[in-house]
């Protein structure tokens, strides 16, 4: 089930084990702004890091393979915000099939965007050699 991220941002889920996932790439000629895969994290209080952690109460610390923490903070939202208006949230989920189910979809939506960008890159080029096939003639 998909967690609401206002209760990771309040601080009334820490010390819970959640999965969470978040691809977000709004300008296709840079790198993303997150790139988070499915991720087994429990939420923290932001005094057990030092990291400065914007518009939240909390944040994700992923959970190694081991079952420990890693020194990693996840904030719940992205750094596109500013002031009243927070950034894009991370998808959080109780479990990790929905959080992969999600995952699958985020970025298979992405690859629909870039064949739209390289259907259309193959019409501009296309048309760029017509053209110069016709000034030979």
């Amino acid at each position: 089930m998909e967690i609401d991220i206002k209760k990771i941002k309040d601080g009334e889920m820490n010390g819970e084990i959640v999965w969470i996932c978040h691809y977000n790439r709004p300008d296709m000629n840079k790198k993303p702004l997150r790139n988070i895969p499915p991720t087994k994290c429990i939420v923290m209080d932001n005094s057990e890091t030092k990291k400065t952690i914007y518009y939240s109460a909390s944040h994700f610390r992923p959970i190694n393979e081991k079952g420990g923490m890693t020194s990693q903070a996840y904030s719940p939202v992205d750094n596109t915000g500013y002031r009243s208006l927070h950034g894009n949230p991370v998808h959080v989920f109780t479990n990790e099939k929905q959080c992969v189910e999600s995952w699958r979809e985020q970025i298979s939506r992405h690859i629909i965007v870039l064949d739209s960008l390289i259907e259309s890159a193959a019409k501009h080029w296309q048309l760029e050699k017509d053209t110069l096939l016709a000034s030979l003639r």
